[in-house]
């Protein structure tokens, strides 16, 4: 077979042709177009929520960091951070959390963090710089400011009290005064305040300190970790402790460390938690929207070779291949392609720049972080080019076959037998519509589809930002609107005593305020209060917060009855009428706890 160098008169044939069809071609663009805003302000809108959410929950977890190696020393920082895996690290030294007031209703920490720590903490001063070494300097965030009554201002001095050996026996109260040398704005999503300070500081004050065991979180060392992909942390931590010859599976071991994996990253969660159903559900998705934008360029490209149907019969009377014929209709499908993706993918980043803050604020995210990923736009343009690619195939495919002759006879309803049927009532516009809706009904069924599929895909974007109900949500955390309880129930590790019990006068006045319809206390008692649970029952509540090897090593540490039966400590509890009634019962009867 001799092949024949005809690219040129091809792209020639496809570029003369699409002049003399503007406007089919503006249509055409306008298609393609609306096609690439949809992909682009779907895309911009999922890459917002993913990036809002875990933008929040960085601030939730304290940073942005990929993982985390606890409780080191300063010669096990230096031997990890090296590791070739690592892209960067931070590290950080904690001093101590001040507990007193005014610092009894926030929790906050005192450490020294490096630059790349700091950045990933969110502790970067909008306002002056991290503290210098061999000063003492502070920076912190404007809570701490505020809780001190210190004015926002570069050279202000305030002391902070922080307790050394925290989490110990015997704390040691430790004040000095500080010039603050830099802040920034405290936000309401994290969990902890942070104020900085020079690391030749806390090396000065914990020269010769020895921790109390683990504890103590005092002279602690943090080593916040960097990978090139979020999809597998863990096993990436793993990698590097094996290749230091450390282990995190075994506590209590010499060479043991402890990890934490940072929850807020989607590709970690979903690397480990995705199964079949969440893979079919977004498989589905995509289908849905590729079927969508391919109904309405099919639609176009089909209507354009329907007209054309002559043009190409002509083609075939001077020798033009099949192959050839689909090769113009490519062309010219990427020739406006190159003009309508572009258009789109403006427009659509656009639009989802617009309607993506009124997503969020149905999912009650109090910030939106606009996403401008580059693989929006490559994901839109890959997905706009598939679409066009599938939507030509056909109709090239139909103008490939036709031959010159049927070509020149060709109408869009040949073949279809028609009935003459009698009707008395005369002619009138909806039956004119209907008789033109019936001549093609393959035609009308994919437009009417194709309109549907637009609705319904609308549909279910609405369902996917309204799904989410923060009530329903809450009520498994808090039953009650409001929570008054002392300051200290409301930090880590909070206990029940007589010191933390709320006045009988303070509940007074909280009653008598309007808008209370219903309150109840509750009561509890801290203490050696033990109860004795089967394996599985320990192993499923102490499993939300460890592997299978730490609660084997836990288990091996408990106490066990002849029976199999393990120890566990418990938490007392008295509740009045209205606590009591939110509880979920899963088997018995609370009838006899209202009396």
């Amino acid at each position: 077979m001799i092949k024949v160098r005809n690219q040129k008169a091809i792209s020639h044939v496809a570029r003369k042709s699409m002049k003399a069809s503007r406007t089919r071609n503006v249509i055409a663009i306008l298609a393609i177009a609306l096609t690439t805003i949809l992909f682009t302000a779907l895309f911009t809108i999922a890459g917002t929520i993913v990036n809002s959410f875990q933008q929040q929950t960085f601030r939730q977890v304290g940073g942005d960091f990929h993982g985390t190696f606890k409780y080191l020393t300063q010669e096990q920082v230096e031997a990890l951070k090296g590791d070739p895996l690592l892209v960067k690290t931070g590290a950080r030294l904690l001093l101590g959390m001040p507990s007193d007031p005014p610092f009894n209703k926030a929790h906050v920490e005192v450490s020294y963090m490096d630059k790349t720590c700091a950045a990933g903490d969110f502790c970067i001063p909008e306002y002056g710089t991290l503290p210098k070494e061999g000063t003492m300097q502070i920076a912190c965030d404007t809570r701490i400011l505020k809780l001190l009554g210190v004015e926002p201002k570069l050279g202000a001095e305030l002391t902070i009290p922080s307790y050394i050996g925290t989490s110990t026996d015997a704390p040691q109260l430790r004040e000095d005064t500080f010039t603050l040398s830099g802040w920034w704005t405290y936000d309401e999503a994290s969990q902890a305040s942070h104020a900085v300070v020079p690391l030749t500081y806390v090396q000065q004050i914990l020269a010769g300190y020895e921790r109390q065991g683990p504890e103590d979180v005092t002279g602690r060392w943090d080593l916040n970790l960097y990978f090139k992909s979020s999809a597998h942390i863990a096993e990436d931590m793993d990698t590097i402790l094996k290749n230091h010859g450390y282990q995190s599976d075994t506590p209590g071991a010499e060479n043991f460390i402890a990890t934490g994996v940072n929850w807020a990253y989607l590709g970690a969660q979903f690397s480990s938690k995705a199964d079949a159903g969440t893979m079919i559900s977004f498989a589905a998705l995509l289908l849905l929207i590729i079927f969508t934008g391919y109904l309405i360029i099919y639609n176009i490209f089909q209507i354009s070779v329907t007209n054309d149907i002559r043009f190409y019969g002509l083609l075939k009377t001077i020798g033009t291949t099949a192959r050839q014929i689909r090769k113009i209709i490519l062309k010219q499908a990427m020739l406006l392609s190159i003009i309508g993706i572009p258009i789109g993918l403006v427009l659509g980043y656009l639009f989802g720049n617009v309607l993506s803050p009124v997503v969020m604020s149905t999912l009650s995210y109090k910030n939106t972080f606009i996403s401008a990923n580059p693989l929006i736009f490559l994901g839109a343009t890959v997905f706009s080019l598939v679409t066009v690619l599938i939507s030509c195939f056909k109709p090239g495919r139909m103008a490939g076959k036709v031959s010159p002759v049927e070509a020149v006879r060709y109408t869009e309803n040949a073949g279809v037998k028609k009935s003459v049927r009698k009707n008395n009532g005369g002619a009138s516009v909806y039956r004119m519509a209907l008789a033109n809706l019936s001549r093609n009904r393959k035609k009308t069924i994919l437009v009417v589809l194709s309109l549907s599929l637009a609705v319904v895909l609308l549909q279910v974007t609405y369902t996917f930002t309204k799904g989410f109900d923060m009530d329903k949500y809450l009520r498994n955390w808090v039953v009650s609107d409001f929570i008054a309880g002392n300051a200290d129930y409301f930090q880590t590790g909070n206990h029940f005593s007589e010191e933390t019990a709320v006045p009988e006068s303070v509940i007074s006045e909280i009653d008598s305020q309007n808008g209370i319809t219903e309150s109840g206390r509750i009561y509890g008692t801290t203490g050696m209060v033990q109860e004795y649970v089967t394996e599985d029952r320990y192993r499923q509540h102490y499993g939300q917060w460890n592997d299978s090897e730490t609660l084997d090593f836990m288990l091996k540490q408990k106490e066990h009855t002849a029976d199999g039966l393990v120890a566990d400590s418990a938490q007392l509890y008295g509740m009045e009428k209205f606590p009591l009634d939110q509880l979920t019962v899963i088997a018995g009867d609370l009838s006899a706890l209202h009396d």
